[in-house]
């Protein structure tokens, strides 16, 4: 990721929008979408990006007459469409479809955020996850891994420690977003400015496009927020090879190293978007507790996290607080068999 000097507040504001709650959130679908109705569309597709937060087609509609217009249509991410067994070659260019979704607000410049579309040979792909068929009989995308129902039955298949790829389940607020597993005290509760932790709300996630046409996806964000985030991560072993784990989080391509160490947390170097991380692993490899400080813009202060494995094998658990609050948040994740932490498309990573 690029990194720039942020202020304090520009690092607060960033944890602020780390977390999405529930769908609609993530998608800022209020500012930008109105979802009390779809409108239908019939046109050409005449490009595919497929790049993350969403997945972008652009569709010329009423070619070559007087009302012509390209329209920008938007769907899910690109690791969320793959877990519903929807691939970039599933929609070819130059082939005439038809959509459903929902337009722009009044006076908002946006396109059509997709839930359906109808191909040349009567097959639908329903994007929405949750939606039924609009169309067809012939259905693809399955959002059964979505909801987390795919699942490994054999137990011995699980993981037997924390380091795996973890997938969020949609359907559930505590796998989608952080929640509130003990709140701090009426009497000293801070702001959630004043706390540095993410309050759960989100910003709007339309794609920037740079002045030279190229879609900019990936933001300057304290990587610690990224663990907020409805995507997959991945817990990696490298503690033989340098005494280090690697998370790395599909949203923004977010790698952050933690030093295994026991010796007491120490920040090193200069401040950075990821800071600084030390952690302890218990012998089973089971639970992995991290601290870290130096983060750009608030490197006083001080988090600890807890990824620990579930009894079942099946869920990694997380927690996190700050020492601005005594609020301690959280989420899980599920394992599923064959899951990856995928390229998020970052055009302006270095």
């Amino acid at each position: 990721m690029k990194s720039k000097l942020l202020s304090g507040s520009l690092v607060l504001a960033w944890l602020l929008a780390s977390v999405a709650p529930a769908a609609r959130a993530h998608h800022g679908w209020g500012g930008q979408y109105d979802t009390t109705k779809e409108i239908e569309l019939t046109g050409v597709i005449k490009s595919v990006q497929w790049t993350n937060p969403h997945v972008t087609f652009k569709m010329l509609v009423d070619g070559g007459k007087s009302t012509e217009k390209l329209w920008t249509i938007e769907s899910n991410s690109v690791s969320a469409l793959v877990r519903m067994g929807i691939e970039k070659t599933t929609v070819a260019i130059g082939s005439t479809v038809k959509v459903s979704g929902f337009g722009p607000v009044a006076g908002a410049n946006f396109g059509l955020f997709m839930n359906h579309m109808l191909l040349p040979d009567g097959k639908e792909i329903v994007f929405l996850r949750g939606a039924a068929p609009r169309w067809s009989d012939e259905i693809i995308g399955n959002d059964d891994r979505l909801h987390g129902k795919v699942v490994e039955n054999d137990i011995n298949k699980r993981p037997a420690t924390v380091f795996s790829v973890w997938t969020v389940v949609y359907n559930d607020n505590n796998s989608h977003g952080m929640h509130v597993i003990t709140p701090a005290p009426a009497a000293a509760a801070a702001t959630p400015a004043a706390s540095g932790m993410a309050a759960g709300a989100t910003a709007a996630m339309t794609p920037v496009v740079g002045a030279d046409g190229a879609v900019i996806v990936c933001h300057d964000t304290p990587a610690i927020s990224e663990m907020g985030s409805p995507y997959p991560m991945e817990l990696i072993d490298q503690i033989a090879k340098n005494k280090t784990v690697v998370m790395k989080v599909e949203k923004d391509d977010t790698v952050r190293v933690v030093h295994i160490t026991a010796a007491p947390h120490k920040a090193v170097g200069a401040p950075s978007l990821a800071g600084y991380s030390t952690g302890v692993v218990d012998a089973n490899k089971k639970k992995l507790t991290v601290t870290t400080s130096n983060v750009l813009g608030a490197p006083e202060v001080v988090y600890t996290e807890t990824f620990e494995l579930s009894d079942d094998r099946n869920r990694l658990n997380y927690t996190v607080k700050s020492t601005k609050s005594p609020e301690v948040r959280g989420r899980y994740w599920q394992y599923q068999p064959g899951a990856k932490v995928m390229p998020y498309g970052c055009t302006n990573a270095k």
